[in-house]
């Protein structure tokens, strides 16, 4: 008898986990629109669903509460898109319903609980630490280098402190895409405008993106032409009377409409972070010809020239009588942004000449004329008696 009722006890307890463990076992329930849907809305779904049951969330499926749904008395719900695609369907649109403010699910797990990282290993910490990393070994750098660096301003506090040099003129080679320079202006200016125009301020709202893309890609246009092919001012009036000539031609014939009509497809629309990106490509390229400079670089003298090549003591030391030196201002657009180039040549004809585009090519010019029409000549009588003052003051 007790035999018996140990069985009966037995089948009805594995009864009872049967339907224990088919009553939480874990189910899919589709959130979309019509059809195979289980229904329409998210918040629906939720409510039906029971522990460790997953929800897929299809295209179309809507919000109950417009904004956001809620889990409901603690369940634990996985939650997931109906595709790789659509990632955004749930991507913050579930908030706890034990919290009060707004989280992100994206990684839910099964216990309901977001996985957050802490704070000081968020990724914007570690961005933070990289920042204070590079600018630590910058200054370490620095203050172990500073005394063994040779930079170009280093070299003219040198030669303004030596009494035996009245003249001299260092100078380097900046890039030719400083020439590039109103292209980087119209492309600042450019994206100021457009965010005043995307954020619709003032009479700025009305701007059309497309006219000033148009502008934009004019200016750029006519700036590669005049810089890669070396156009000249005559070249350049010459171009300018030719395109008023075809002008009057087309007018003439009545074809001049039909002509600027083609140039509407060359309507260009960016937006404002895009020429903002331009600028500062075109900024950070002057830039790093700057900094290149103040390792390589040419100081002349009167009577010999420096070819520094490098953050230290390398360099070359040529006299006066075995190198000439030019001037050429020929390119219309480097002239008229203060440029020029600097043109050395050598007696040995094996070594290549040496072109430095310059600034300021015309207070350089009077420089360099200057320092190439002096000659220093060591005196043996002075430096004598520079050493007998010398030895009367010990």
């Amino acid at each position: 008898m007790q035999i018996t009722n140990l069985k009966i006890c037995l089948a009805t307890s594995v009864l009872l986990l049967g339907l224990l463990s088919v009553s939480y076992a874990e189910d899919t329930t589709f959130a979309g629109v019509e059809g195979p849907q289980d229904f329409n809305t998210i918040q629906d779904t939720v409510y039906d669903s029971n522990t460790i049951d997953t929800i897929v969330v299809e295209d179309g499926a809507r919000s109950q509460n417009s904004s956001q749904d809620t889990i409901g008395n603690g369940k634990a719900i996985a939650v997931r898109t109906a595709g790789p695609n659509d990632p955004n369907l749930v991507t913050g649109r579930i908030i706890d319903h034990n919290t009060i403010e707004e989280k992100l699910r994206q990684g839910s797990d099964f216990n309901g609980k977001q996985k957050e990282l802490p704070l000081w290993t968020s990724n914007k910490m570690i961005a933070f630490y990289i920042a204070i990393g590079l600018a630590v070994l910058t200054i370490v750098a620095w203050l172990l280098l500073r005394r063994t660096l040779r930079t170009r301003l280093r070299m003219e506090k040198t030669m303004r402190k030596d009494p035996d040099i009245d003249e001299f003129l260092i100078v380097f080679n900046w890039t030719p895409k400083v020439l590039y320079f109103p292209t980087m202006v119209i492309s600042l200016f450019a994206s100021g405008l457009m965010y005043l125009q995307e954020a619709d301020l003032w009479l700025f709202g009305s701007i059309n993106p497309e006219i000033i893309g148009s502008i934009w890609l004019l200016i750029f246009f006519l700036n590669f032409l005049v810089e890669e092919y070396d156009i000249t001012i005559m070249v350049m009036l010459a171009s300018l009377l030719s395109i008023g000539f075809l002008l009057l031609w087309l007018n003439l014939v009545g074809w001049v409409a039909g002509f600027l009509s083609l140039f509407k497809h060359f309507a260009l629309s960016i937006s404002a972070t895009g020429y903002l990106l331009v600028g500062i490509i075109g900024l950070l390229t002057v830039l790093t010809s700057w900094l290149k400079g103040l390792f390589y670089y040419v100081s002349i003298t009167p009577n010999y020239m420096n070819l520094q090549e490098g953050p230290t003591e390398t360099g070359e030391q040529i006299g006066r009588e075995d190198y000439n030196t030019r001037i050429d201002t020929s390119d219309f657009l480097e002239r008229l942004l203060g440029f020029g180039k600097i043109v050395i040549t050598f007696k040995d004809r094996k070594r290549q000449p040496i072109t430095l585009l310059v600034c300021t090519i015309r207070r350089k010019a009077q420089l360099l004329e200057k320092v190439r029409a002096k000659l220093v000549i060591d005196h043996p009588k002075k430096n004598t008696v520079r050493l007998a003052q010398g030895i009367d003051k010990q």
